[in-house]
């Protein structure tokens, strides 16, 4: 605590599963901030706190039922703890850096057909890149393909709005915690040149107040700034390369960026550890005429597959939409009885749900964790824009990498050209199964969460990697 002094400190994890070689044990374990401020004697308490909680992750029930299914049950697993001083500044009555996040050698997503997914991908924030690795709220990180940095799905300054980041992750020097804070609260106590390469002005709006006689500011925060900064997108290209060839291996990193005046910058490493990517990219030819239950395109992640579906789990936005809030996290429950239902019975499953699957905001989607979902072969993320749903691939986030890893198909179901065939009228074709799963729910959930099994009629998932494209039909 010496060493530290009073400077805001992280106790990371570092076990033998968690940073080899075959394993997705990203965000399994807790890492905890610890502010690091009062008396010696308050500083060690929270740090031995710390410690203690790190250790006792290795427990938890995602990182047990990962273990599990990957055979690693029986497998010798030993922790190590690593303290780092956080990166970052002080404003005002706040500790953060600029902006941070994770970053792929290998990018397993390619929002144009003609991206080079060896350049690699990053997920940016503005503030601590806790909000770059969870799903939090209504915010949603920078995501750049380092192939082809400023290219992005938003269309309009509308959408750019709206899936932009709202909230900025902050070490609170006077409260002594951490929380978050609105980026406009965020964006008062930073200097000028930094808020400068994290927000993006509605030049329209500006306009618009102008012709009225008004000078106002209106922006957003995206990173825009270090988007555009060719030397920023070419130290972090560097940054992968040079760590994928060393452990000749695609690798996932942690990083932060501090931001000086004249465009000058500082990454900060954090952690460095194996990527587990899906290589399978085999041709999947797709059949045709056939009772087609969905069918998209660019805007999924997984291996070529061609399985038989005996399961589908289906949730309704509009029922869950309204669905009390308060008893909104109990479907994760519900999607969990599912899930031991497909494993109990070897099932191959497919889980449809609105909004962001492994949300913290259950007013965003369903938030359920790894362990809720871990033996459905394919999982959809539907938007429905009535109420607000909207699905956001969460490439990078530590939900993703359990996907990934576990080889879960993972895909959205928008409401745009992406979204070739989409027949949800056919799940009501076949018997809700959910009250023999479980007899105990209410009408209300019944009515909300269908769940077929085909028995030996079987449904058919086609996925193909290199195109891009899904099909499941219905025999």
């Amino acid at each position: 605590m010496d060493y530290f002094g009073q400077n805001p400190i992280i106790v990371r994890s570092s076990s033998f599963l968690e940073d080899g070689y075959g394993n997705a044990f990203a965000g399994k374990y807790e890492s905890v901030f610890c502010v690091n401020r009062g008396s010696l004697e308050e500083r060690l308490a929270a740090f031995e706190e710390a410690v203690k909680v790190v250790y006792s992750s290795t427990m938890n029930i995602s990182a047990l039922e990962y273990r599990k299914i990957n055979d690693l049950d029986d497998t010798d697993e030993q922790m190590a703890l690593l303290v780092q001083r956080v990166s970052g500044s002080y404003h005002g009555d706040y500790f953060f850096p600029t902006a941070a996040g994770v970053g792929f050698s290998y990018s397993p997503y390619s929002p144009l057909p003609d991206m080079d997914n060896s350049k690699g991908m990053l997920r940016l924030v503005m503030g601590l890149g806790t909000k770059a690795v969870d799903r939090t709220k209504k915010d949603y990180p920078r995501i750049i393909n380092l192939d082809k940095p400023e290219v992005t799905m938003v269309k309009d300054i509308r959408e750019k709005h709206r899936y932009s980041q709202h909230y900025l992750d902050v070490i609170d020097l006077k409260d002594i915690s951490l929380h978050d804070i609105p980026v406009s609260e965020g964006l008062d106590v930073i200097p000028r040149y930094a808020k400068k390469v994290l927000v993006e002005h509605d030049r329209e709006a500006e306009r618009m107040f102008r012709d009225r006689g008004e000078r106002r500011e209106i922006v957003f925060v995206n990173c825009e700034g270090l988007v555009k900064n060719q030397e920023f997108i070419d130290e972090m290209k560097e940054i992968m390369n040079t760590l994928e060839t060393a452990y000749d291996y695609p690798v996932d990193i942690e990083y932060t960026v501090n931001v000086g005046e004249d465009n000058s910058f500082n990454v900060n490493l954090l952690q460095c550890r194996p990527l587990q990517v899906s290589i399978n990219n085999e041709a999947i030819e797709m059949p045709e005429d056939k009772n087609v239950f969905f069918h998209i395109k660019e805007s999924s992640m997984g291996m070529s597959r061609m399985n038989e579906i005996d399961v589908i789990c289906y949730v309704d936005p509009h029922r869950y939409y309204e669905y009390p809030y308060a008893q909104k996290s109990s479907i994760s429950h519900v999607i969990n009885d599912v899930n031991a239902y497909c494993k109990e019975n070897g099932k191959t499953a497919i889980l449809i749900v609105p909004g962001r699957i492994g949300t913290s905001s259950p007013e965003l989607g369903i938030p359920v964790v790894f362990a809720d979902i871990s033996y459905f072969s394919a999982i959809l993320e539907e938007s429905y824009s009535e109420v607000g749903y909207m699905p956001e691939l969460s490439f990078g986030s530590h939900m993703f990498q359990d996907l990934v890893e576990a080889e879960i198909y993972y895909g959205a179901l928008f409401e745009n050209e992406k979204k070739l065939e989409f027949n949800k009228d056919m799940i009501y074709d076949h018997q809700n199964i959910l009250k023999e799963i479980n007899p105990n729910l209410s009408e209300e959930i019944y009515d909300m969460i269908h769940v077929i099994d085909f028995g030996d009629d079987k449904a058919e998932f086609y996925h193909d990697m290199n195109k891009d494209e899904t099909l499941c039909i219905f025999n």
